[in-house]
C-alpha cells in the first residue's frame, strides 16, 4: 500500500500523541515495553524512521515538479519534453503524487499529438482529466478539456471538439484564464473555417489575437496572425493575408516554434500557388516539409507532400507529381488525415486519366469519393451548429472553484522557502545599489517628462493645424450655403418670376433661357462645393457612410467601384475620420482625373494595430520609384495629413499595371 505525504505526517503525529498520553498516565516507556518486546521494537522503528520517510516523500514531489518544469521549458522540443515527462510520471507514481501524475500525462498527450497519434493523445488527456477532477483543480480541468478539443479537431472530429471546447471555455471564463479562452476561440474559428463561414471565423481569430496581444504571448500571437492571414486568403484578400503571414514568421523564429513556422510556410506556399507562382509555391512548401520533418509532425507533413505533388502536377511534371502524391496519400492514410487522402486520390486519378490509365483512374476516384463521404456528414454538421449556438447563447452559471487544500499547502511551502531565499539575496543587493538606482531613476524620469512634453506639444501643434483647416472649411462651406446660396436661390426665384411676366421674341427668349440655366448651374455648383468641403454624412454617420455617399455620386458606368469595410462599427476620433475622408477623396479624384481606370477597389479595416485603407485601380499607372521629390499639391496634402496622425502611405505602381495606395494609421 502506497502512502502520500499527508499519510506519513499524520502517522508521525499519532505516535507522538501516544507517547504524550502514556506520560500523562505516569507510565514509563520501559514499563510499557517490558511486556511485549517484539511490538515495542516495531513501535520504536516506526517512530524513528517515519520522519525520514516523510522527508524522502517530499524530495520525490520536489523532483517530480522540477522534471515537469523542464518538460514545460522544452515544449517546442518534443523528444526532450517526453523524456522529462516520462521520468516525472515514474517519480509521481512511486510517491503517489497525483498532481504530478496528471501533469505528466498532459505532456505525454502533447507528445502524442505532435506525432499525429491523436487517439492516443486524447486517451492521455482523459486520464489526466480524471485525476484533476478528483483534485477539483478548475484551471487544469479547463486545460484538459481544451487539449481534448484540440486533438479531436486535428482528427476532424468537430462534434467532440466543440463539446469539450465549450466546457473548457466556461472554466476559463470562471478562472479568468484569457489565454485559455483565446485558444478555444481559435478552435471555434477553425471549425467555422471548415464550414466555410469565413467571416465568423475571422471574428473569432481577431478576438483570439486581441487576447494574445494583451497577454504578450508570442506563440499565441504568431498562431493568431497565421490563422487571420489564412482566413483573409479564403476571403480573396491576398494582400492582407501576406501581411499577417509576415507578422507570424519572425515570432515563430524568435520562439523556435518550428511546427508553427511550418504551418505559416504552408499557407504562404498555398497563396503563391493560387497566384500561379509555382516557383515560390514550391520553395515555401519545401520549407514547410523540412519543418514538419524536424518536429515529427506526420499529419501536417502529409499536407506538405500533397502540396508539392500538386505544384509538380500543374507544372506538367507527371512523374514527380505521382511520386509526391503517392507519398502524401500513404502517410495521410497512416495518420487518418482523410482530407489529404481524398484530395491526393482525386489528383492521382486525374493524372492516371491523362495518361490513359482509365481503369486505375476510376478505382482511385472511388477511393477519393469514399474518403470525402467519411469526413463530414450532414448529421455532424447539424450537431456542430447546435453546439456552437449553445456556446453563443449560454450564460455563465458556475462559480469559481477553490484549489484543493493539500495542493495549496504544498505550493505555499515551496513558495515560502523560495521567498525567504529571494528576500535575503534581494536585501544584500539592495543595500549596495539603492543609492545609484534612486539617482538614475530620477534622471530618467526627468528625461522622460521632457520628451513627453515635447511630443505632446508637437502633437498639439499638428492637431491645431488640422483643426484650424477643418474649421475654416466648415466656415467657408457655411458661408457658401447660407450666404451665396441664399442669394443665388433668391436671384433664381426672381428671374423665374420675371421671365414669366415678360414676352420675348425668339433670340431674346434663348438668351433668357441661357441666363436662367447659368444661374441654376451656379447654384448647383455652389451646393456641390459646400457639401464636398464638409459632407453631412461624415458629421452624422461616420467615415464608412461618408465615403459610401461620396462614391455613390460617381458615375458607375465610367468607373465601377467596390467598397469593403471591417471593424468600423464604432465611431473613430473626429480628426482621424476627417483626415481619412480627405485622403480617400483626394486619391479617388486623382484616379478619376489621371488614371483612366474602369475599376476601383477600396478597403477600410480597423484591427488591433490601427486602421488600414487600400485604394487600388486598374488604370494606366506610373513609375512609383520616381515619385519622391515630384509630389503635386494633392499628393503633398495626402502625405502631410497622414503624417500628422503618425501614419504611413505606400504607393505601388508601374506603367500599365494600375496603382495601389496603402495607408496605415496606428492605434
Amino acid at each position: 500500500m502506497r502512502c502520500n505525504i499527508t499519510d506519513f505526517n499524520k502517522f508521525s503525529h499519532l505516535n507522538y500523541h501516544a507517547l504524550t498520553l502514556m506520560e500523562s498516565k505516569h507510565l514509563s516507556i520501559s514499563y510499557c515495553f517490558s511486556f511485549q518486546p517484539a511490538k515495542n521494537l516495531l513501535f520504536l522503528a516506526v517512530l524513528f524512521f517515519s520522519p525520514y520517510w516523510s522527508f524522502a516523500q517530499q524530495n520525490n514531489v520536489e523532483k517530480a515538479d522540477q522534471l515537469l518544469v523542464l518538460a514545460n521549458k522544452n515544449m517546442l522540443k518534443p523528444d526532450s519534453m517526453i523524456r522529462f515527462a516520462e521520468e516525472a510520471y515514474g517519480v509521481s507514481l512511486k510517491s503517489n503524487y497525483k498532481k504530478g501524475e496528471a501533469m505528466a500525462l498532459k505532456f505525454k498527450g502533447i507528445y502524442a499529438h505532435r506525432k499525429s497519434n491523436f487517439d492516443e493523445a486524447i486517451e492521455f488527456y482523459k486520464q489526466g482529466l480524471a485525476i484533476v477532477e478528483r483534485l477539483k483543480d478548475s484551471t487544469e480541468m479547463g486545460k484538459a478539456y481544451g487539449n481534448i478539443a484540440t486533438s479531436a479537431s486535428a482528427k476532424h472530429d468537430y462534434v467532440t471538439s466543440i463539446a469539450y471546447g465549450t466546457k473548457a471555455l466556461r472554466l476559463f471564463e470562471e478562472t479568468k484564464n484569457e489565454i485559455g479562452r483565446g485558444r478555444i476561440l481559435n478552435l471555434l474559428g477553425i471549425v467555422s473555417s471548415v464550414q466555410k463561414d469565413y467571416k465568423t471565423a475571422l471574428n473569432y481569430f481577431l478576438e483570439y489575437n486581441r487576447l494574445a496581444v494583451k497577454a504578450n504571448d508570442t506563440v499565441e500571437m504568431a498562431s493568431s496572425y497565421n490563422n487571420i492571414g489564412s482566413t483573409y486568403n479564403e476571403l480573396k484578400n491576398p494582400r492582407f493575408a501576406i501581411q499577417y503571414y509576415q507578422k507570424a514568421i519572425p515570432l515563430h523564429e524568435k520562439k523556435g516554434n518550428i511546427n508553427g513556422l511550418g504551418k505559416t510556410y504552408e499557407n504562404v506556399g498555398t497563396l503563391f500557388y493560387e497566384r500561379k507562382d509555382y516557383k515560390n509555391a514550391l520553395i515555401n512548401h519545401q520549407k514547410s516539409k523540412a519543418a514538419y520533418e524536424q518536429v515529427g509532425d506526420r499529419k501536417f507533413l502529409s499536407h506538405s507532400l500533397y502540396h508539392i505533388g500538386i505544384v509538380y502536377k500543374n507544372t506538367g511534371d507527371t512523374t514527380k507529381a505521382l511520386d509526391w502524391l503517392n507519398r502524401a496519400r500513404s502517410l495521410a492514410s497512416e495518420v487518418q488525415e482523410q482530407e489529404i487522402v481524398q484530395q491526393a486520390n482525386a489528383s492521382i486519378a486525374d493524372l492516371e486519366a491523362r495518361t490513359d490509365h482509365y481503369k486505375s483512374a476510376y478505382e482511385t476516384l472511388k477511393l477519393s469519393v469514399s474518403a470525402k463521404d467519411s469526413m463530414m456528414t450532414s448529421d455532424k454538421v447539424k450537431i456542430i451548429e447546435d453546439l456552437k449556438t449553445k456556446y453563443e447563447t449560454e450564460k455563465k452559471e458556475q462559480q469559481i472553484k477553490n484549489l484543493s487544500q493539500q495542493s495549496l499547502i504544498q505550493k505555499l511551502q515551496i513558495k515560502q522557502r523560495n521567498t525567504y531565499l529571494a528576500v535575503a539575496i534581494a536585501l544584500l543587493i539592495l543595500a549596495g545599489i539603492l543609492g545609484y538606482l534612486i539617482y538614475n531613476r530620477r534622471k530618467l524620469a526627468e528625461q522622460a517628462r521632457l520628451q513627453s512634453e515635447i511630443n505632446k506639444q508637437q502633437e498639439i501643434a499638428a492637431r491645431a493645424v488640422l483643426t484650424a483647416e477643418e474649421r475654416e472649411r466648415r466656415r467657408i462651406a457655411t458661408d457658401l450655403h447660407d450666404g451665396v446660396g441664399q442669394l443665388l436661390s433668391a436671384a433664381l426665384m426672381n428671374l423665374n418670376g420675371l421671365f414669366k411676366k415678360l414676352t420675348f421674341d425668339g433670340t431674346e427668349s434663348q438668351l433668357a433661357d441661357r441666363s436662367l440655366a447659368l444661374v441654376t448651374e451656379s447654384y448647383d455648383e455652389m451646393r456641390s462645393i459646400s457639401h464636398q468641403m464638409m459632407p453631412n454624412a461624415l458629421l452624422k454617420a461616420g467615415l464608412a457612410s461618408a465615403v459610401k455617399e461620396f462614391l455613390d455620386k460617381i458615375d458607375s458606368s465610367q468607373l465601377r467601384i467596390n467598397l469593403e469595410t471591417g471593424g468600423l462599427n464604432d465611431r473613430l476620433d473626429e480628426q482621424t475620420e476627417t483626415v481619412l475622408y480627405r485622403v480617400i477623396q483626394e486619391t479617388v479624384n486623382n484616379v478619376i482625373k489621371h488614371a483612366k481606370a474602369t475599376k476601383l477597389d477600396i478597403q477600410l479595416v480597423k484591427d488591433e494595430d490601427g486602421i488600414s485603407a487600400t485604394i487600388e485601380d486598374n488604370g494606366r499607372g506610373f513609375d512609383s520609384s520616381k515619385i519622391k521629390g515630384k509630389e503635386g499639391i494633392g499628393l503633398k496634402n495626402i502625405l502631410s495629413r497622414v503624417e500628422f496622425l503618425k501614419g504611413t502611405v505606400d504607393f505601388d505602381s508601374s506603367p500599365g499595371k494600375g496603382t495601389l495606395v496603402a495607408i496605415h494609421i496606428p492605434a
